[in-house]
């Protein structure tokens, strides 16, 4: 069972695994290799001003499922997080590692670790190792990518949160790029002198990209040259750093009754009656619920109007009608609950099946539920 520490306890954990880890190289001695020369775990020490507010504890966050290092150098994150008690999988290309990984297994074996670790080319149509993540590590490594949103995209179907950051810019070129969801291409040699650097994104490029890739913000700062920041100087360095969760297969709501498989696209049919319980972000004034939704025409062969009724948290919701299939955004004001979740019931009026070819009962088709 993993502990389950806060933010504080967390980074001071991590400084304390990092004398750990300098002690553990110099009874190492001398190796055949240079190690990755900066300290992966310093990336954490945003997190208190990133996660301000939030009260829950690691594990919440997490769950049960195996962690994911994405980009892992020497597997510093990797084995802290395992110190922690929660059981990590290490990836890492092994032509762009600063040591072609020999770091994190030298590593493994002086902690005589259970990590697993794999060599992926995530430029590559890539197979990660496990099934299921509770939380991705992605720090530092978006804009060493040629193809980031199919990175990200792939991602969103395995790993229920991601923890990423990344540099990004506000102008470029004496061009203001600030309000533009865009990205600068860097040149081979125009970043640090290094050609693994591609994509610096603005933070609307990088905030509509996550949308795009299926991951909704939970928690998002920027650090660094907050002004003027550009993608290639080191004087005009400015970094994202994010908490984001997936929602893909609607899996940033816990579905209750009346839900089908995820199709390979992501979406789910629902039966004619279908529930589900989703968290309600803080703030003033209502929230709103929207569920991006489709229609069957075979919902209208016993009536001419398809009937939506619902609740949250015991208050019905108005009704939505619809005479016509297509796609819909059902949107309903509602109260902000006081634990910040609130649980939704819904009726519809008719449904296809069961059948013979397909003994499910379907309703609603449904690809996306947000509260915002």
């Amino acid at each position: 069972m993993a502990s389950s520490p806060g933010i504080r306890d967390l980074l001071e954990r991590a400084r304390d695994f990092s004398s750990v880890l300098r002690l553990a190289k110099l009874r190492m001695g001398p190796q055949p290799f240079e190690w990755y020369p900066y300290e992966s775990l310093s990336g954490l020490q945003h997190l208190e001003k990133l996660l301000a507010g939030d009260p829950r504890p690691l594990r919440e966050l997490i769950g049960d499922a195996p962690v994911l290092d994405i980009g892992c150098a020497d597997g510093e994150m990797s084995f802290f997080f395992e110190s922690l008690g929660y059981r990590v999988h290490a990836i890492d290309h092994r032509a762009s590692n600063q040591n072609h990984m020999m770091g994190v297994r030298a590593l493994k074996q002086a902690f005589e670790s259970r990590i697993e670790i794999s060599e992926i080319d995530l430029d590559s149509q890539f197979v990660l190792p496990g099934e299921r993540y509770g939380l991705a590590l992605f720090l530092g490594t978006l804009y060493h990518l040629k193809n980031p949103f199919y990175v990200l995209d792939a991602l969103s179907r395995q790993a229920s949160r991601c923890l990423l950051s990344t540099r990004i810019a506000r102008s470029a070129g004496g061009m203001r790029l600030e309000p533009l969801p865009v990205a600068y291409l860097v040149d081979e040699d125009e970043l640090n002198a290094d050609d693994s650097n591609f994509w610096i994104f603005t933070e609307a490029g990088l905030r509509r990209l996550l949308k795009r890739t299926n991951w909704d913000v939970e928690a998002f700062i920027t650090v660094g040259d907050r002004q003027s920041s550009d993608p290639v100087s080191a004087q005009h360095d400015e970094r994202a750093f994010c908490l984001v969760r997936s929602r893909w297969a609607l899996a940033n709501v816990e579905l209750l009754r009346g839900w089908h498989a995820a199709e390979e696209a992501g979406w789910r049919w629902t039966a004619r009656e279908f529930s589900f319980r989703a968290p309600v972000p803080a703030g003033d004034g209502p929230a709103v619920l929207k569920m991006s939704l489709y229609v069957n025409d075979r919902l209208f062969e016993t009536a001419p109007e398809v009937r939506l009724e619902g609740s949250v948290s015991g208050e019905r919701l108005a009704v939505d009608v619809w005479r016509a299939p297509g796609r819909y955004v059902y949107e309903r004001r509602l109260p902000r609950p006081p634990d910040g979740y609130a649980e939704f019931e819904f009726a519809l009026s008719a449904a296809i099946g069961p059948e013979p070819a397909d003994p499910r009962e379907l309703g609603l088709v449904v690809a996306s539920i947000r509260c915002d």
